[in-house]
């Protein structure tokens, strides 16, 4: 057993940076101070100072070096050391102690399996996990650890593993259960936890990393990290060699425990795949692909991938500019033209978890959307236009993407409650649509984006799968939203009675909407789906009149009416008769 540490963690991090600038001004001053000594000669007469500098580079080097090996190591002791003094008994008293164990240790394992690949027997196979048994209380340091490996090599490493899996089925290629992971864990997990802790603290080299992930099976790299507790960082580098696949690598022949491994430790560390969702543009296309989860063979593969997305996605989780590229990645893959999500052949996420936990967690994001829709139907409202990477999202995209989400009914009715919540947010109703040039500028721009989040809507729902009545339930609700502001303006809701009047009107409003657009699709009225959007703006407009009227306010003119008329017509009219035509012809 080694030394007796007490370390406080900030302190000492603060230490390195310190002795890594001494370095530097000596580094940089030792040069220049030789060359002049050199130059002079027997005439220098100052003090004999480069061997001092030399020591003293040497000393600040040595220190700096044993010190990083001791924050290694707590920090694989104790993973969230956080800050103050912490004590721990090394298992070493040494960087090389450990270095120098971890090579020894190396040989009987490697002895070992040269053995096994003689004879093949469950003797020589037992003689292994012994040899491999005896690391176990010496790999959290991440020292030993690195000696360990690079005494075995990565061949033999990746053999250790190859030689269990051999007899379990297609194991190399689409992984293991978590049952037989747990016997293998008993068996090879300390090997699996030194690849980890060595990965971790920045010791293995460059064969180690890029080149042996490369190489090595995605079963094999799946167990590594199920049955140890991998950094973020190479759980996200196993997960795109897993999910870089092609799809047909992944035919449900078998199931797919090579997800179900990605999946249970993503619920363990949500945080990395927040950050392999915002820092790869393809990996929500791959991950959430729909068959993936839908077909993996998996039993509640998909209702615990929606939990792990729900901790990554959440508007509390992680940090906000990691979250929002995250999101703006999962938008544009899965709203791509010719989008997996929408009419597939692999099939919707009708009914899905995945669909559910998305809808519920957009909302955030529903402002830069509607933005975006607004930019295009409004290029010259300059102040409203969405923002960095958002301006860079085709709406067709943002529309798609609701539109996949928008096949599983409940998904559906999230981002209507969602819609209805971000248009009243807007507090439309503080602004007449015709005031003061400073009124009116406000009331503008809010009016179109409640035109836009209703106009996202509205395309979106043309890809959803319901019936002609839920159908157009759904499109009188859109049609509602730029409009929706009113009814919180001058039917205030502190009244009880009130409030009754105006939920009363609004589904009024709305039964008369939805009557129009049953007709056209029930084919009761030879209107056409231009018709029926005209129609639908026209009452929109009157709408706003007779509330104006009915509480007091100033009635539009004529060519104020008109005015809102064409306002409302140009932010929902196209989506609307694309809408119908959709379910009506």
């Amino acid at each position: 057993m080694g030394e007796f540490v007490g370390i406080d963690p900030s302190r000492a991090e603060q230490l390195i940076r310190e002795m890594e600038g001494g370095k530097d001004v000596l580094g940089r001053t030792r040069h220049g101070l030789e060359a002049a000594i050199a130059e002079a000669g027997s005439s220098w007469t100052g003090p004999a100072g480069v061997t001092a500098m030399h020591r003293s580079w040497a000393f600040f080097d040595e220190t700096q070096r044993d010190l990083k090996w001791r924050m290694d190591t707590l920090k694989q002791m104790v993973p969230s050391s956080g800050n103050g003094m912490l004590s721990m008994v090394f298992p070493f008293d040494s960087e090389a102690e450990a270095a120098r164990q971890g090579k020894a240790d190396a040989k009987p394992i490697a002895d070992a399996l040269k053995q096994h690949e003689i004879e093949s027997s469950v003797e020589t196979w037992r003689k292994v996990t012994e040899a491999a048994g005896i690391t176990k209380e010496k790999l959290n340091d991440p020292a030993y650890a690195a000696a360990l490996l690079n005494g075995l090599g990565p061949d033999k490493f990746r053999a250790l593993f190859m030689h269990w899996m051999k007899d379990k089925g297609p194991a190399m290629d689409r992984g293991l259960p978590p049952a037989m992971l747990q016997q293998g864990r008993e068996s090879l997990g300390p090997l699996a936890e030194a690849y980890a802790n060595a990965e971790r603290a920045g010791r293995l080299g460059e064969e180690w990393r890029g080149k042996f992930l490369e190489s090595t099976q995605p079963g094999v790299l799946t167990a590594l990290i199920a049955m140890s507790k991998p950094s973020s960082k190479l759980l996200n580098q196993v997960a795109l060699r897993v999910l870089g696949r092609p799809l047909g690598a992944d035919l449900p022949t078998s199931p797919n425990w090579n997800l179900n491994a990605l999946v249970e430790a993503y619920n363990d560390d949500p945080q990395a795949l927040q950050t392999l969702l915002a820092d790869n543009k393809d990996a929500a296309g791959w991950l959430l692909h729909p068959q993936r989860a839908r077909m993996s063979g998996v039993t509640d593969l998909e209702a615990n991938l929606a939990g792990a997305l729900d901790k990554a996605l959440n508007p509390n989780a992680g940090t906000a500019d990691v979250r929002d590229r995250a999101w703006f990645n999962i938008i544009r893959g899965m709203g791509a033209e010719n989008s997996p999500w929408i009419g597939g052949s692999w099939g919707t996420l009708k009914d899905s978890p995945i669909s559910e936990t998305l809808a519920k967690n957009v909302a955030p994001y529903l402002d830069q959307l509607a933005r975006g829709q607004s930019k295009r139907d409004s290029p010259e409202l300059k102040s409203i236009f969405p923002t960095s990477p958002w301006d860079t999202l085709a709406p067709d995209d943002a529309s798609r993407f609701m539109g996949g989400l928008m096949q599983d009914k409940d998904a559906a009715n999230t981002l209507m409650k969602a819609s209805q919540d971000y248009t009243l947010g807007l507090d439309i109703g503080r602004f007449r649509p015709f005031g003061d040039e400073a009124t009116q500028d406000q009331y503008t721009s809010r009016a179109a984006l409640a035109g836009g989040v209703a106009n996202l809507m509205l395309s979106g729902s043309t890809h959803a799968e319901w019936t002609d009545d839920e159908y157009a339930d759904w499109l009188a609700g859109v049609a509602l939203l730029p409009v929706s502001w009113l009814s919180n303006k001058y039917w205030p809701i502190q009244d009880a009675n009130v409030a009754t009047a105006r939920d009363a009107g609004m589904d009024e409003a709305k039964d008369g909407l939805k009557g129009m657009i049953t007709d056209f699709i029930d084919k009761k009225t030879p209107a056409t789906a231009e018709d029926v959007a005209e129609s639908i703006v026209l009452r929109q407009t009157q709408w706003v009149n007779e509330s104006l009227n009915e509480h007091g306010q100033k009635p539009l003119t004529d060519a104020q009416r008109n005015e809102v008329r064409m306002a409302f017509r140009g932010r929902v009219y196209d989506a609307l008769v694309k809408a119908l035509q959709q379910r009506g012809g």
